[in-house]
């Protein structure tokens, strides 16, 4: 109880900077995979049972959260705040699984280094497993440190006992696992550490600490089985997700196949800071790997950091060189987010590298040299949140949020009383769903979310609810993401309204053209996440030009248009 009382304020001055990084860069809805997720949350929040074919849905445990946050009449974005609550809880865990190997302020530097990644703070905000699943990595490794600690014998030879984390570690993986299943590439790490720590500790009171550590991996399945049968309809679990196909091959082949394209393509995929901060993280491994060799660890120590270098580097190279399929190798496709597990590990080594540079410096020159070269790279490795603060709130399709929510005030505004009425348009079906989770309910009160639910035309995406504008109830105005109007095979109802057009029955105008808000628009709310300033702020987007009209559209562009009949006389 001491010792928690001790490290209470430093573990909650790193809450604190988590909290400040997810508020600052809080996304919410992205117009993207999360569209799938929010919508398979809702499901379980009004008892709809979810569909275990759906990739988003049949990760059952990653929606409870935003399910139980669920609110008719409430903004679907206080459903993605539990998952910013989480990005916190991933501070504390790092900070602990630090403090098995640094000392207080090394941990804290450790950790502001890990909040600092692009990796983290873009993502902080937003309904994504790969941060809640490495939450759980990092709670499973820190207690698979303590349990080597437990059950390697000290320099007294005495033993402690290690059950408790034994089953806290198979249940922690387990649940990394159940929200996204990549967990379990770190298993193979556990597994060798476990081993190489049993072969010290006995192989008796091994195979019973690898029971007690499998029974809690196979409690929390069985929970999550349950799960599914409460919100599914039928027993399921995320082992069976392993077996599905995911045919990317497109994706890897666009991003190589040698060894030298394919780490040229992390290089652009992780960004200049996490490559930075993997190759200090190289050098440290480095120093420790020499260090070992001169013989100045205990086992203990030799496996505890063996397990931190698993916990960054197998990742690293895995979601790199590995396979995306258990039947077949087949190169997975990369993307920043995936590399998650790798950053707090990473963080930690360099964060123990700048205090080994630092203590062995000054013995050969003035103590200043080596702080200050510390420090500088300290200092160019925390300048990615402000460097990258334009970025905040824009991950994926959120612009097309930004647009449409734009799009919807501004008519609504200029045009009191015509029905504003969004289409089936767009790039991907998830920019049709987002729109539909942006604006539930029709103007003529129906639900047309709770509808395509009920129906099952989420599942369907190109059919989420749409109906055709209804030409014969003019005038209306219709919104829809990029050129949707110039292309009457793709959107058939566009085929009616040119046919209008051209026999001179409807005028169509061009009324409104949104994007992202100007920085005028934005000017003295910086201090508020994105989502919420673009809520608050002025809209200044009169009638495009001639000249503006012209201009290619981008499909995360949002146009309205006037649908008029044409008066004879």
């Amino acid at each position: 109880m001491r010792e928690l009382k001790q490290e209470a304020p430093y573990a909650a001055m790193v809450m604190l900077g988590f909290a400040l990084v997810g508020y600052f860069f809080f996304t919410g809805l992205y117009c993207s995979d999360d569209t799938r997720y929010l919508i398979g949350a809702i499901k379980v929040a009004v008892g709809e049972p979810i569909s275990v074919a759906s990739l988003a849905e049949r990760r059952a445990m990653f929606l409870l959260p935003g399910a139980m946050l669920y609110r008719p009449d409430a903004s679907l974005e206080w459903m993605i705040v539990p998952y910013a609550l989480l990005f916190i809880v991933l501070g504390l865990a790092g900070y602990l699984a630090a403090r098995q190997f640094l000392g207080r302020w090394a941990a804290i530097a450790g950790m502001a280094l890990a909040a600092a990644q692009p990796v983290f703070f873009l993502y902080a905000g937003a309904m994504l497993p790969d941060l809640s699943s490495t939450l759980f990595l990092i709670v499973g490794l820190l207690y698979l440190c303590r349990w080597v600690h437990q059950v390697v014998p000290s320099t007294e030879g005495a033993q402690r006992d290690s059950r408790g984390a034994a089953f806290l570690l198979g249940l922690s993986m387990a649940l990394a696992f159940t929200i996204k299943e990549s967990g379990l590439v770190l298993m193979p790490v556990v597994a060798a550490v476990m081993i190489l720590a049993g072969a010290k500790a006995g192989w008796g009171r091994f195979l019973r600490d690898v029971a007690l550590a499998a029974a809690g991996f196979l409690l929390l399945l069985g929970l999550e089985a349950l799960l599914f049968k409460a919100v599914a309809g039928q027993w399921y679990s995320s082992v069976g997700s392993l077996l599905v196909p995911h045919d990317l091959a497109g994706f890897a082949d666009s991003q190589g196949h040698g060894v030298i394209d394919r780490l040229k393509t992390l290089k652009m995929v992780l960004g200049g800071y996490t490559t930075l901060l993997c190759v200090l993280a190289g050098l440290s491994t480095l120093q420790l790997f020499a260090s070992w060799l001169r013989g100045r660890m205990s086992w203990a120590q030799a496996l505890t950091w063996l397990a931190l270098v698993g916990f960054w580097l197998w990742p690293l190279l895995y979601f790199t060189f590995g396979s995306a399929s258990l039947k077949s190798y087949l190169l997975p496709v990369m993307q920043q987010r995936y590399y998650a597990p790798s950053i707090i590990p990473a963080a930690i080594l360099v964060a123990h590298l700048g205090a080994v540079v630092i203590r062995q410096g000054r013995l050969l020159m003035p103590a200043w040299i080596p702080v200050a070269t510390m420090g500088l790279c300290l200092l160019v490795l925390l300048s990615a949140p402000y460097r990258q603060r334009h970025e905040r709130g824009l991950i994926y399709d959120a612009p097309a949020k930004e647009a449409f929510r734009q799009a919807e005030r501004d008519m609504r505004r200029r045009y009191p009383g015509i029905p504003f009425h969004d289409v089936h348009s767009g790039s991907s079906t998830d920019q049709n769903r987002c729109r539909a989770l942006l604006m539930p309910v029709r103007d003529d009160g129906s639900n047309r979310l709770m509808t395509a639910i009920h129906s099952g035309a989420d599942l369907r995406g190109d059919d989420f609810g749409y109906q055709p504008p209804v030409v014969g109830k003019l005038p209306i105005l219709v919104a829809g993401n990029g050129a949707y109007m110039d292309d009457p095979k793709a959107f058939p109802w566009v085929a009616a309204v040119q046919s209008g057009v051209a026999s001179g029955q409807m005028k169509l105008t061009l009324v409104g053209r949104y994007g992202l808000l100007s920085p005028r628009a934005l000017r003295g709310k910086s201090w508020l996440p994105r989502t919420v300033a673009g809520e608050q702020a002025d809209v200044l987007a009169p009638t495009p030009s001639a000249e503006e009209a012209a201009r290619p559209t981008t499909p995360q562009q949002v146009e309205v248009y006037l649908v008029e009949a044409v008066q004879r006389r």
